[in-house]
């Protein structure tokens, strides 16, 4: 067991709210999620996510990422991630596109630049609908800011929110070989507290979504040309009051079962078009344990 930022992290704790999550939950031993519990198993420097999609009244449970806590070793953490993703492309259905992250990446990365590393799967019952994902924190990376924007695909919107130096880059593997990158620009509730901030934020989102921001410490904006619609992804101050006001029955009876497991933070993404429609009928929930 090790401790940071005065969390205790222990990798047999993860694999027992993973477990958990998947017995509540009735997640089935999909591909490759034995592989991803080994990876977390191997690891004493993580913190696990358990994760449900809610799509009208389907319920996604198969999705998990775990969370480098120790940013000085970002590059050995992208090697590892990508050692547990070579496993995955043992079986020989598999195969996975790397061109996004070797373009985003390219020659001579500054990996001090990166502040955290984050590793995720969602597993479906068609081994080609599965993937695996790969976040990259940067901050005061301004020509890696650039190229990931290049990739991701540029919009006014996006630009509005980058409000600081820091940006988010996903990749997304699907194990059929397809791939994605997703861009989120993170917002503190210290920041949109500028005039200016929330000058950018009244500009870019419908009134709906800016009425979460009050149950909210930070908000992150998921841009993609995968999305039809722009991803808003609310890490909740108090998550089952959070829940709870969104009116959604599934999403609180989700809730229940956490509401009583140590949960040190919730993220709830929403799609914009969601909350325009004033009935939340898609979003996920992400439960850090």
């Amino acid at each position: 067991m090790i401790t940071a930022n005065n969390v205790s992290i222990d990798s047999d704790k993860n694999l027992r709210y993973l477990g958990e999550h998947k017995r509540i939950f009735g997640v089935e031993n999909l591909y490759p999620l034995e592989l991803f519990e080994n990876f977390v198993q191997a690891r004493q420097d993580c913190l696990i996510d358990c994760a449900c999609k809610i799509d009208q009244d389907k319920l996604h449970a198969a999705r998990f990422s775990l969370a480098f806590v120790n940013q000085q070793d970002a590059k050995e953490q992208i090697r590892a991630a990508l050692n547990f993703f070579g496993k995955v492309e043992r079986r020989i259905e598999v195969k996975l596109n790397y061109q996004l992250l070797q373009e985003f990446l390219g020659i001579g990365f500054d990996f001090t630049k990166v502040i955290k590393i984050l590793v995720g799967v969602d597993a479906r019952r068609e081994i080609t609908d599965s993937r695996l994902k790969l976040f990259i924190w940067i901050d005061d990376y301004p020509e890696k800011l650039e190229t990931a924007i290049a990739l991701a695909g540029d919009s006014q919107d996006l630009r509005l929110l980058l409000v600081n130096n820091q940006l988010l880059v996903g990749f997304d593997f699907w194990l059929d070989g397809r791939n994605a990158i997703e861009l989120y620009p993170t917002i503190s509730a210290e920041e949109w507290q500028r005039v200016d901030v929330r000058q950018r934020l009244t500009t870019v989102f419908s009134p709906p979504a800016l009425r979460l921001l009050d149950d909210c410490y930070k908000l992150q904006i998921g841009f993609s040309q995968a999305n039809e619609s722009k991803i808003l992804y609310f890490h909740a101050l108090e998550p089952s009051n959070f829940v709870d006001n969104l009116g959604n029955d599934l999403a609180s009876r989700i809730d229940a079962y956490y509401r009583h497991q140590p949960v040190k933070a919730l993220v709830v993404s929403i799609p914009e078009s969601e909350l325009l429609a004033g009935s939340i009928q898609k979003l996920n929930m992400y439960y850090g344990v």
